[in-house]
């Protein structure tokens, strides 16, 4: 069987490490990786993300001892940012839109030579 969230293999039998969604019973996953995915979620917005379904399974990973934060930390969070996901937060890929300033090839493999690339961007 195949962890859903790591995509790891796992046993084929529940555990204290491996579990199984409450909801649509066909799910396998990990401990570990329901745990950060509850640490990264928090309550509002928890839910097991093959069949998402919350209730049932909210219930059963608090039974289980999965410990899921009322509110998302955000490291020095803008007021919008409050109480949202992590993943959620405005500049969570702000960095994906940058543009290098200068080429980091160790061998530059532009026609017209690093200065060209530079120029052009």
């Amino acid at each position: 069987t195949t962890c859903l969230i790591c995509l790891d293999l796992e046993g084929d039998r529940k555990s204290y490490g491996v579990m199984v969604c409450p909801a649509c019973k066909h799910a396998w996953f990990h401990r570990s990786c329901i745990q950060g995915q509850a640490a990264h979620d928090g309550i509002s917005c928890f839910q097991f993300p093959v069949c998402r379904d919350r209730d049932a399974f909210i219930l059963e990973m608090l039974s289980m001892g999965i410990q899921i934060p009322l509110q998302v930390v955000v490291l020095q969070p803008s007021s919008q940012d409050r109480g949202r996901p992590s993943w959620e937060n405005g500049h969570a890929y702000a960095g994906l839109s940058e543009r290098h300033s200068r080429c980091d090839a160790s061998e530059c493999l532009c026609p017209g030579g690093r200065e060209q690339a530079e120029k052009e961007g």
